[in-house]
């Protein structure tokens, strides 16, 4: 039961592709906010990661490591294509764009 509706009744109701991405646009901004003030209580490490895909394409992906409630939590940050190469350098610049 979904807000005190029949489960036949909520799989009846129609979703645009507009509605569906506006939803989960807000689940990630939400998403997003709760991280950032988790991130906020304590220390951190982050951690970078070059890897490359079945296309050569070059992405780094970046995760942070973080203690939640005396566990530790690993959370992905973002991944983001390298367009030339995967140096250091471009590295720190794509890490720098996103802060």
């Amino acid at each position: 039961m979904v807000l005190g509706k029949d489960d036949k009744d909520v799989k009846v109701m129609p979703l645009n592709n507009s509605t569906v991405s506006r939803r989960m646009d807000k689940m990630s901004e939400y998403i997003e906010r709760q991280l950032v003030e988790k991130l906020k209580t304590g220390k951190i490490l982050v951690h970078l990661n070059e890897s490359t895909l079945r296309d050569s394409e070059a992405v780094l992906i970046t995760c942070v490591r973080y203690v939640d409630k005396g566990d530790f939590a690993e959370e992905m940050l973002f991944c983001k294509s390298v367009e030339s190469t995967t140096t250091l350098r471009e590295m720190y610049n794509k890490l720098k764009m996103r802060t």
